[in-house]
């Protein structure tokens, strides 16, 4: 199945959970947010939470400085 992540195409097996998509991309969970759908996904629900079908995600990067 096909999911968008920031207007990107990503092909996913049936059944994936966002925190095994995150793995998946090499990324650490400290200073990321996912959004399904325009709306923050917590933490402890990534491993809950299974990605289906022409899904829209959205990666967000925490950034500090001045």
């Amino acid at each position: 199945m096909t999911i968008l992540l920031n207007d990107k195409p990503y092909e996913v097996a049936e059944g994936t959970s966002l925190a095994a998509f995150v793995e998946r991309l090499g990324l650490q969970p400290q200073g990321i947010a996912v959004a399904i759908h325009y709306e923050v996904v917590p933490k402890d629900r990534w491993a809950d939470t299974i990605l289906s079908d022409r899904l829209e995600l959205m990666l967000i990067h925490a950034v500090s400085g001045g």
